[in-house]
């Protein structure tokens, strides 16, 4: 699918669950040190919530 924004064209598609895993586990490891099943933990136990990182949210970013 294509969306027109302006004068670009981006083009866009679906990835699988397996490459939404492996971005999110490279971003938390490059980004933040952490596996992804760790940021997670984290994230879901709200120890992120006053956190203003721009890593932070460019990982969370990548959670389902």
């Amino acid at each position: 699918m294509a969306t027109k924004t302006g004068a670009e064209l981006i083009e866009f598609g679906e990835i699988s669950t397996e490459d939404q895993q492996g971005m999110l586990e490279r971003a938390a490891r490059s980004l933040l040190n952490l596996s992804a099943t760790e940021f997670r933990q984290r994230w879901e136990a709200g120890l992120y919530r006053e956190d203003e990182d721009p890593r932070v949210t460019q990982v969370a970013m990548l959670l389902p």
